[in-house]
């Protein structure tokens, strides 16, 4: 005898994922009251409460009981995940989907060129891609929520696998006319009295910034503080402040800023790692592991023929 219906089994975990039945409401279309018929069933078949029922508008949290069964619910989606890729597999890449995650900076210099390429060999093949931090990107592939990410610093978790690294020197991102822009390379101690752009906490790469500007004692004047990569490059770029940042990775269509990357020689400066990472020991479907390996060639190929950056022509 089946005690969970697939129905029911849907409602609950879309109100675990939401917060609360209200937003599953929303989400799924279907009436907060029978959401919550729904779950009074299943903790009825179960004869265990799922939910611990509180008052005012926190999230709610499970019970030992709902714990178990979200257990249950990832795993039967992920052997569900696994039929799906066996029987794509038998269909020679036909169809397929990839929930993907990049931080914002690759939304610009790469990515845009390597979906559109990838789509004209595996037309079947569709895509889902969220845009965040890094940290959040990785707790979402921990979670299956994604299939793999991008990621920039160094990587917190031990059970993400990364199947590509490479190591991006920093730069400072001068702009033109700025006194600063003649030089072929900057010590930190050179940009101590500009203004600077910044990340914020919530970006792994805050931390090493931040410890890098605390050995050489420097304490540079904040003008925009932001989680965007993408923000911090242009207000430079349009003469708001300075700003560290990893170079662009390669673009076909060649569409540099204004101003100049200049290369950061100092000893305290530390180059940031650019990782590609799954979740450790997941079972991958058949298309994602051809994006994958597709995407990494690629990477590794533009990293034999990298260059450094130039200046932007003046005028």
């Amino acid at each position: 005898m089946n005690l969970v219906s697939t129905t029911s089994l849907r409602y609950f975990a879309e109100v675990v994922r939401t917060g609360s039945i209200r937003a599953a409401s929303e989400n799924l279309y279907v009436a907060a009251s029978a959401i919550s018929r729904q779950l009074t069933m299943l903790e009825d078949s179960l004869g265990a409460p799922l939910l611990e029922r509180r008052q005012g508008r926190g999230k709610v949290k499970l019970t030992a009981a709902g714990e178990i069964l979200m257990r249950y619910y990832k795993s039967v989606s992920k052997e569900a995940g696994r039929l799906y890729s066996e029987i794509e597999a038998l269909q020679g890449l036909k169809r397929g989907h990839v929930n993907f995650g990049m931080p914002e900076s690759l939304t610009r210099d790469l990515m845009p060129q390597f979906f559109a390429r990838f789509s004209k060999r595996f037309p079947g093949i569709s895509f889902s891609v969220q845009v965040a931090g890094s940290p959040r990107l990785a707790e979402m592939v921990l979670s299956d929520d994604l299939d793999a990410c991008f990621t920039f610093g160094d990587i917190a978790f031990k059970d993400l696998s990364v199947v590509y690294s490479r190591l991006l020197p920093l730069f400072v991102l001068v702009p033109s006319g700025h006194p600063l822009e003649r030089f072929k390379a900057l010590r930190l101690s050179d940009c101590a009295e500009y203004g600077f752009s910044s990340l914020d906490s919530s970006l792994w790469a805050k931390q090493q910034y931040d410890e890098m500007l605390a050995k050489a004692k420097i304490r540079p004047r904040i003008t925009l503080e932001t989680n965007s990569y993408e923000l911090m490059r242009n207000v430079a770029a349009e003469g708001m402040c300075l700003t560290f940042t990893t170079t662009p990775l390669e673009d076909p269509l060649a569409r540099p800023r204004a101003g100049a990357y200049i290369p950061l020689k100092d000893p305290r400066a530390r180059p940031q790692r650019l990782a590609l990472c799954v979740h450790r020991g997941r079972n991958l479907p058949i298309p994602v592991a051809t994006f994958l390996s597709e995407l990494t060639a690629e990477l590794e190929a533009a990293e034999r023929h990298a260059a450094p950056p130039a200046k932007r022509p003046a005028g």
